[in-house]
């Protein structure tokens, strides 16, 4: 699914940054998969800018013809194809967290750098969102909208849970309970990305229909 050439470029591209560097490969992954799920997409600029954190050297590699910047584009391009091909992508990229009782460091990145990116993205998403509740009202007895919208939120606090997992066990009244439904967690958050991500796509087509009729 990732291209490995790429994804050891990024990687070694990231930690050379050992003054400056604020995030992981799994991070930007995640974020990738977060900014890719909206259904507006600004621009490589907005990757460029998580990664370099305000550094300018690091912003100018990535916006200018370099082999990191290659590397960000092919991964970036591989979480596309996952997402238009419907993949679950958590069970590629984190297979050995499937049965285990709470989420590799790798896995907790991701999910980091997923709820980043929907933070950039945050006013879209409530448009989206009003957008599919309108839908709701013009469909007689419908509540597709609505339904989507409760998983989105449900998959917000999975991944919050999952990216803060120390804090998650200590606010828990139960945390043992959270240790032994983690796989059950695991592969109900890979499900419910994958179908944010085809929602994602249908808004998209659906703002471009509603943009042809407006001309």
């Amino acid at each position: 699914m990732f291209n490995t050439e790429s994804s050891e470029v990024m990687k070694n591209y990231l930690a050379s940054q050992s003054e400056t560097n604020q995030v992981s490969l799994d991070q930007v992954i995640g974020f990738m998969a977060g900014l890719l799920a909206c259904s507006e997409f600004f621009g490589e600029s907005e990757l460029a800018n998580y990664i370099a954190d305000n550094d300018e050297s690091i912003f100018n590699t990535l916006m200018t013809d370099s082999e990191p910047r290659d590397a960000m584009i092919e991964l970036l391009d591989n979480v596309t194809e996952a997402q238009v091909e419907q993949k679950k992508i958590l069970a590629h990229l984190y297979s050995n967290d499937a049965d285990a009782n709470e989420p590799s460091q790798a896995l907790q990145d991701f999910c980091s750098g997923y709820i980043a990116a929907y933070i950039v993205n945050q006013d879209i998403w409530h448009s989206d969102l009003q957008f599919l509740l309108q839908a709701d009202e013009q469909k007689e007895a419908s509540e597709e909208g609505q339904l989507f919208i409760d998983n989105f939120e449900a998959t917000l606090d999975l991944l919050t849970t999952f990216a803060m997992w120390d804090q998650a066990l200590a606010n828990h009244p139960e945390p043992e309970k959270l240790g032994e439904g983690f796989a059950t967690f695991f592969a109900a958050l890979d499900e419910s990305l994958a179908e944010i991500a085809t929602m994602a796509l249908m808004l998209e087509d659906e703002k471009l229909a509603m943009l042809e009729q407006d001309q």
